[in-house]
């Protein structure tokens, strides 16, 4: 999905509907301020011990994205919110309904964020930047099921570094919706990765029916970029956004 439009705030989050949103998070240093404004005293803890200002930030304007788009989703402050973290450290929404009815997935690459929305299923968002200076074929080797090694071996060259990273997002996106990430191995679930092909997932060794329990949906989020969304439900409407948020007041 290659079509982006630009909204300020969320609409209603229909009960099959999955809402993508796509934000810089190489944000002016007012927006910048108010989302480090929006954290948590643990988030902004966290934010401090990255080593490079840059990546703090990056990391603080996605938590404040995520919150605000949260905060909007459920008409509640964004600096209320409060996260718990799984033993994967993925993170959900404490308290009560219907602030549990929302379940999302988050992913960041650069100066890009994805953020992944629905209502009572199952989530995984992936997002990467297509890099040059990656051995992608080493890589695949080590993370690649030999179907999908011989599917990227087939395609001709100048096609084989795009089609591994929708396979590597397809893959992550998969993991992280399960909840698992990589303790689960990547190499454990196939993926589709051919361009022009559907993205599907083809086989995870342990769920005969992945592919009729899972949705799977290929993104093109910003040039240059690669992005995946996972949703455990096979009747699903994927609407994709870029968020351009105002400031308050």
């Amino acid at each position: 999905m290659s079509t982006w439009l630009s909204y300020a705030q969320p609409n209603h989050l229909g009960e099959t509907e999955v809402h993508l949103w796509v934000a810089p998070l190489d944000v002016t240093p007012e927006k910048s301020a108010h989302f480090r404004s929006l954290l948590s005293r643990d988030e902004q803890e966290r934010a401090g011990r990255f080593h490079k200002t840059k990546d703090a930030r990056r990391y603080e304007a996605a938590r404040g994205s995520l919150r605000s788009l949260l905060g909007a989703y459920l008409a509640n402050e964004p600096d209320r919110l409060r996260f718990a973290y799984d033993a994967f450290g993925k993170p959900h929404l404490t308290g009560e309904l219907p602030l549990t009815s929302v379940n999302f997935s988050i992913s960041h690459s650069n100066d890009w964020g994805l953020f992944g929305f629905v209502r009572g299923h199952k989530i995984g968002v992936d997002l990467e930047r297509i890099s040059t200076d990656i051995d992608i074929e080493s890589l695949a080797r080590r993370y690649f099921c030999q179907n999908e090694l011989q599917a990227l071996h087939s395609l001709p060259s100048e096609q084989q570094r795009e089609s591994f990273y929708s396979g590597w997002t397809r893959k992550e996106a998969y993991l992280k919706g399960r909840g698992e990430g990589l303790s689960y191995g990547l190499d454990g679930v196939e993926v589709s990765l051919a361009p022009g092909e559907p993205a599907v997932i083809l086989s995870a060794f342990d769920d005969p029916h992945v592919s009729q329990r899972w949705t799977l949906q290929h993104l093109s989020p910003a040039p240059g970029f690669i992005g995946a969304v996972a949703v455990e439900t096979s009747d699903i409407r994927f609407l994709c956004f870029q968020w351009a948020p105002a400031l308050p007041g």
